[in-house]
């Protein structure tokens, strides 16, 4: 299955939620995260619940500190 993330593709052989991608690029437990599948966010709760297909695109966004 290849899923865009942040603009590059990713080719992932058992990625079935979003989380599993997150999981695999190590993303699942830092804080301050958002993902957005095919430009709708993905509250935190239905990372685990939001099924993927091949071709689908996720955006994730780092919350940063600043003035």
């Amino acid at each position: 299955m290849t899923i865009t993330v942040n603009g590059q593709e990713h080719t992932f052989s058992e990625s079935n939620t979003v989380l599993d991608v997150l999981t695999q690029l190590n993303q699942h437990d830092q804080g301050g995260i958002a993902v957005a599948l095919n430009d709708c966010v993905v509250p935190k709760s239905n990372w685990n619940n939001s099924q993927l297909s091949d071709g689908d695109k996720i955006l994730i966004i780092k919350a940063s500190q600043g003035g």
